[in-house]
Formats: structure tokens, C-alpha cells, sequence
């Protein structure tokens, strides 16, 4: 059930990392698509703005010429003639006098071109007002010079025109030369992009560097001030195969995502792998453990049997035998140890003596001390009791015990004392060893962590008494420290008066 969970969970969180690589990477896709247009129509719209700037300023600069031209220019017909037929920028000049043409004399033969210039200029003469009609006008002033634009038959008309006192010269720009020259000086170079300019509809200019569908539409269309109000400058972007742009984000997602399912895959199978590994270590190291329990419980039993018979003698054997029954009882300690660490026993909470409960840790840990020549002390102030489980506090100052017993024997004294407030008691297990750094002190109730220092060195352990300290201290609501003192190290092992857990498991016996 374990593993079908650990499963689920595992597709769930795949899953829900998979869609959100594809929402993202599909919005990632969406706005550079967003960005790329914005970005085309931008680049369109600024090589709209400088062709324009360019056909605005070869306009403007036939303006200045033909104003500088009128307002100097002698307005009898041999001039007039002699200036039409010099300058191709004109196509022709009329003047009007007191709403009169004078030029060209109707009354005279005329050219075909002058007699289509009189049909023209003939309605302005009449109504002057009609020069002014598409210009701005202000409030207080009216234009004394400008452009006046018509069609004849399609054919567009553009006429500058300038009040000389009371009289109205004005000038048929040519429209054909200025054309001319605005294609002949324009140099767009927008590849692979397309350019057309077009008068009423009429094309006048196009820039095809590639071919422009019947169906494709301008990214960019600009119409003109006036006077060239009728011309269009429309830019057309390259055909871009935007699916490209979708298709290769989306072999890219599809590469991320199975990137990441089987790097989750192989995870999971090494994370399933490793987990199986430690349970079965785990089992067969407390199969084996428990195994040992029984052959060890019968050597001590006959061993403290061969003891009291032996006793009677007073030999040499007795002291041996002590000694088989100290470590045959420090191994079993061991064995509980690597039990408790693969499957911790269940709790059973009751009132403890405190002062009894240490008194006799502390006689059963006297031999083994003395044994090594250390001097083991106990302090108790006042009575104290805990709600607590008896076996777990015996094991954890046990695990304590063999630890200043193991690693703090130079110091050559430990020190077992206890106190209390008014909501824990306090058990303290002192040693006056050559004690660690407070990097490593952070470091010793981590599972198999062991100092590599002198004071190691030749000692058997496995890495877990004080692990299996903190674990048990844990269950009981309670609290285990290591304080760095000068010399050797002081552990501190809180317990609480009133165990929470006391309402649902306590034992009366």
C-alpha cells in the first residue's frame, strides 16, 4: 500500500510539473509569436516613416524653389513663355488679374496643353476662394500662398500658387518629373520585404525583392499629408512560416518534459531501490539482533549462576566472571540498541521514581567504571518523579553512560546528578573527557555520525546510541542537549513532569 501511495504520489507531482513546463513553454511560444508581430509591424512602420520623410522632402524642396520662382518673377508673356520652356519642374503658369486670366490669352491660339491649363484654372479665376479651399485657414488671416490640387480625368494636378499684390501667379508643377525624381533617388533596401506606393490606387512605385501574393494584405499602410494626400506607401513583410516558430517551441517542450519524466523515472526507481535496500538491512539487522538476544540472555544467566557458586570460594575465577557478566550485560545493551533503532516498542507511560530509577543505573554502571579505573558519582536533590516510560529513560542515560564510559574514559570521572522545576526534570551525565567542537557537538546525534579524533580511535560503535538518545527523548515529549564544558561535555536530558501522552497510555501498576 506503501509503494502504490509513494506511486501516486510520484505520477501526481510528475504530472503536475509536465503541465506546468507545457503552459509555460506554450505561453513562452504565444509571446514571442505576440513580440515577433509587434516587432514586424514596429520595423514596417519605421521604413514607412522614412520613405515618407524622403518624398515629404523632395515636395517641400519643389516648394521653396517654386515660391523663391514667383516671388521675383516678371509677368510678361516672353518671360513667362521662355521660363516654361527652360525648367522641366514646370508644366505650366497662369496669372490672374482681377479675376481675369491674363496667361495664357485665351483670346490667342494656344497649344493644347496651355488650352487644357485655361479649362483648368478657368473656375479659379472666377472664385479665387477655391485656391484656399483644402488649406488651413486661420481666424485672422487668409493664405497668400500654397498648393491647390485637382484631377484631370485621373490624372492628378498640382498647382503652386502666390499672390503678388492684387494679382495671382501660380505654377503646373510637373508632375511626371517630380515622380521621376522621387524614384530616381529612392533607395529603399528592406529585403526581404516589399514596398509599394500608389496614387488613387494607381501604382507609381513598387520594391519587390520577393513576390507579393494577390491575397496578401499590407503589414503597414501610411497615406500622406497634403498635397499628396492621394498617395499610399504600403510595406509588406515577407511571408514568415510561423509555424516554424510553434513547431520547433513545441519539439522543445516535448524534449524538456521527457527530459524530466525520465530523470523522475530514474529517480524514482533509485529512490525505490535505495528505500528497498535500507528495509532489508534494516530487517535483517534486527533479525540477526533479536536472534543473538536469547544464546546472550543464557550466557549471563549462568555466568551470574557460576558467580554465586564461585562466590562462596572467594577465587580468581569470581573476578572473571564479573567481568563475563559486565560485557555479556553491555552487549545486550547493544543488541537493544539496534532493535530500538530498526523498530521503536511501544509506549507505556507511568509514574517513575527518578531517585530509585538512577540509584540503580547507577549501581549496575559502577563495575564497569571501576573497571576502567573511572569514578562514577550520583546526585539527586530532593525527590524527584516523572510521568514518563521507564525503559526509555533507563536506555537513554544507558546509551549516556556508555558513551562517557567509551570515549571520555582519560578523564577518568562522571558525574550522574539530577534536578528539577517546576514542569521537567533535569538528568545530567558529565564527563571531564577531552570533549569536541562545538561544529561536531551539532553534529553526534546524527545517525552513524562518529568523530574521527584520537579519542575514537580503537573504539568499537556503530554510530547510533546517541541517534536512538535522541529519538527516545523525542517520544517522550522531551529534550536532550550536549554542552561543550572546560573540560569534557555535559548532556542534559529533559523530562516532563506531566507526559501529554499520559491521558491515553498511562500504566498504574
Amino acid at each position: 500500500m506503501k509503494s502504490k501511495k509513494s506511486l501516486y504520489l510520484f505520477v501526481i507531482i510528475t504530472a503536475l510539473i509536465v503541465g506546468l513546463i507545457g503552459y509555460f513553454g506554450l505561453r513562452t511560444i504565444t509571446q514571442e509569436s505576440s513580440l515577433n508581430q509587434y516587432q514586424t509591424q514596429q520595423l514596417a512602420k519605421s521604413h514607412v516613416t522614412s520613405v515618407q520623410s524622403y518624398i515629404l522632402q523632395q515636395i517641400s524642396q519643389k516648394q521653396v524653389r517654386l515660391d523663391a520662382m514667383l516671388a521675383y518673377l516678371e509677368l510678361d508673356n516672353a518671360a513667362l513663355n521662355k521660363l516654361i520652356s527652360q525648367d522641366s519642374d514646370i508644366d505650366g503658369i497662369f496669372v490672374i488679374k482681377s479675376n481675369r486670366l491674363v496667361f495664357p490669352d485665351a483670346s490667342k491660339s494656344l497649344s493644347l496643353k496651355d488650352q487644357k491649363l485655361v479649362e483648368l484654372i478657368t473656375p479659379v479665376s472666377r472664385d479665387p476662394a477655391l485656391l484656399t479651399a483644402k488649406q488651413h485657414k486661420s481666424e485672422d488671416k487668409t493664405p497668400d500662398s500654397g498648393w491647390f490640387v485637382m484631377q484631370d480625368n485621373s490624372y492628378p494636378v498640382w498647382i503652386y500658387w502666390r499672390k503678388n499684390g492684387g494679382d495671382i501667379v501660380g505654377i503646373r508643377l510637373s508632375y511626371v518629373k517630380f515622380l521621376a525624381d522621387v524614384i530616381a533617388n529612392i533607395e529603399p533596401d528592406f529585403a526581404p520585404d516589399s514596398l509599394k506606393i500608389s496614387d488613387n490606387g494607381q501604382l507609381l512605385y513598387q520594391y519587390l525583392p520577393t513576390s507579393i501574393g494577390d491575397n496578401q494584405t499590407p503589414s503597414y499602410s501610411q497615406n500622406l499629408p497634403f498635397p499628396l494626400h492621394s498617395w499610399q506607401i504600403d510595406y509588406y513583410t515577407a511571408p514568415a512560416d510561423g509555424r516554424s516558430l510553434y513547431y520547433s517551441g513545441l519539439i522543445l517542450i516535448a524534449i524538456i518534459i521527457f527530459a524530466v519524466g525520465f530523470m523522475a523515472f530514474i529517480l524514482y526507481r533509485e529512490f525505490n531501490r535505495a528505500a528497498r535496500l535500507a528495509s532489508q538491512q534494516v530487517s535483517f539487522v534486527g533479525q540477526v539482533s533479536h536472534e543473538l538476544k536469547t544464546p546472550l540472555t543464557n550466557i549471563t544467566l549462568y555466568a551470574e549462576m557460576l558467580k554465586e557458586m564461585e562466590s562462596e570460594e572467594e577465587s580468581q575465577n569470581t573476578h572473571y566472571l564479573g567481568v563475563i557478566i559486565s560485557e555479556s550485560q553491555r552487549l545486550s545493551r547493544l543488541i537493544q540498541n539496534v532493535l530500538t533503532f530498526t523498530k521503536l516498542p511501544q509506549l507505556c507511560i507511568r509514574e517513575v521514581n527518578i531517585n530509585q530509577l538512577l540509584e540503580q543505573i547507577y549501581a549496575i554502571f559502577t563495575p564497569v567504571f571501576e573497571a576502567k579505573d573511572i569514578q562514577l558519582t550520583l546526585r539527586v536533590e530532593g525527590e524527584l518523579s516523572a510521568e514518563t516510560d521507564v525503559d526509555r529513560v533507563t536506555q537513554i542515560i544507558s546509551n549516556l553512560l556508555s558513551n562517557a564510559e567509551k570515549y571520555a574514559a582519560m578523564g577518568k570521572r562522571v558525574d550522574l546528578s539530577a534536578v528539577q522545576d517546576d514542569s521537567s526534570v533535569y538528568i545530567h551525565v558529565r564527563d571531564y573527557g577531552n570533549g569536541l567542537s562545538s561544529k561536531e557537538i551539532k553534529q553526534i546525534f546524527q545517525p552513524f555520525y562518529r568523530v574521527k579524533s584520537a579519542i575514537t580511535e580503537g573504539v568499537a560503535g556503530t554510530g547510533i546510541g546517541l541517534t536512538i538518545a535522541r529519538q527516545l527523548t523525542d517520544s517522550l515529549s522531551g529534550e536532550i542537549n550536549a554542552v561543550g564544558q572546560n573540560p569534557g561535555i555535559d548532556f542534559i536530558l529533559r523530562l516532563p513532569k506531566r507526559s501529554p501522552s499520559s491521558g491515553l497510555n498511562k500504566l498504574t501498576e
